[in-house]
């Protein structure tokens, strides 16, 4: 440590002890005979700053000494936890301040264990999703090989075929998908993006879901772009696409629609679906739910709209459902106006 880094450290301390002896000899000077008081005065002056001097000089000492130790520690790599031992008769040198930055070091600890344990149950949601997306590929697998070795009615075998390796296809997809996400603040790329081409690329993804139910598709969109993450936007309707397939009675329909106010753009999903009830609708997005639909099919794993809401708040997107069992689901993708978007954060960061 500096003597001047010092010294600036305890200006505070050296600024009263000085404003206190100018105070003193003024009261010395207005009381007593000036014939007799400017010698003592200064005698007394000299031995204050005397005192103090070797006061100050004694605490320098020791804090260099400690700091000193503590650099040479670390130089060697050595542990340092005995600066955090309680104090004894042959620590003189310990330096001052140690009990504040062992709180400091253990706060910063306590942080960095809550982030431990954010990553690793992101990592252990990751694995869970992965085990599950594996099964279900694996199963897929299967009955293509039961399909191929009863190659009988051509047309009919290679359909069944081609929707297995579609199911594939996309699980394989959503699966690195959901992988990136774990990492999006490291994989978004703003750009211009056409809602109605993404749609478009959307149902063409699941055309083979669709196609193998009968489901229809009705849509009235018009081009209409936004700047955000085509990738991510184009992610989230899939996901809500695939999971109105999964839903849908065959021969149903999946109506498309979109409308323009003056808070943004709303691009409207809804599919004559067996519907959500109503005590689970607001559960659907949350990580893992299956709710009493999902129960009924094994390749649920609750994950998709979990992963789909969360990319839509990284975007600043509005995503919510309504439905109506046994009629309709709609999913409605919100996406702002600029000046919408930054109040719509503020509003929320006051929650």
């Amino acid at each position: 440590m500096k003597m001047t880094a010092y010294i600036r450290g305890q200006w505070e301390w050296i600024a009263s002890q000085i404003s206190i002896i100018i105070l003193v000899n003024l009261i010395l000077l207005v009381s007593t005979p000036l014939a007799y008081a400017l010698g003592e005065i200064f005698y007394l002056d000299l031995l204050v700053i005397v005192v103090a001097a070797a006061g100050y000089f004694l605490h320098y000492r020791r804090l260099n000494r400690a700091y000193s130790q503590i650099r040479q520690a670390m130089a060697e790599g050595r542990d340092i936890d005995w600066l955090f031992r309680e104090p004894s008769a042959a620590d003189s040198n310990k330096a001052p301040g140690i009990g504040v930055i062992q709180e400091v070091l253990e706060y910063k600890n306590w942080l960095f264990k809550e982030k431990e344990a954010h990553y690793q149950q992101l990592m252990n949601d990751l694995k869970d999703y992965l085990t599950q997306t594996v099964h279900d590929l694996k199963v897929n697998l299967a009955v293509c090989e039961m399909v191929v070795n009863r190659l009988e009615d051509q047309a009919e075998i290679a359909n069944k075929l081609l929707f297995q390796i579609e199911q594939m296809k996309f699980r394989i997809n959503q699966a690195l998908s959901i992988t990136r996400a774990n990492h999006y603040s490291t994989d978004i790329l703003s750009e211009t993006v056409d809602i109605q081409q993404v749609v478009k690329e959307a149902v063409s993804e699941n055309a083979e879901f669709f196609i193998a139910k009968g489901i229809s598709i009705e849509s009235d969109l018009r081009p209409y772009h936004i700047v955000s993450d085509k990738k991510w936007i184009h992610y989230i309707v899939t996901q809500i696409l695939n999971n109105s397939s999964k839903y849908t009675e065959k021969n149903g329909q999946i109506t498309i629609s979109a409308h323009e106010d003056e808070w943004g753009y709303h691009l409207h999903l809804k599919d004559n679906s067996i519907g959500i009830p109503k005590e689970e609708l607001s559960r659907i997005f949350d990580k893992g739910f299956t709710g009493s639909n999902g129960r009924m099919s094994a390749r649920s794993t609750g994950m998709g709209l979990y992963y789909a809401k969360m990319m839509a708040d990284t975007l600043g997107i509005g995503l919510k459902a309504q439905s109506e069992p046994g009629v309709y689901t709609e999913f409605v993708l919100s996406f702002y106006k600029l000046s919408d978007y930054m109040q719509t954060q503020r509003s929320q960061s006051d929650k």
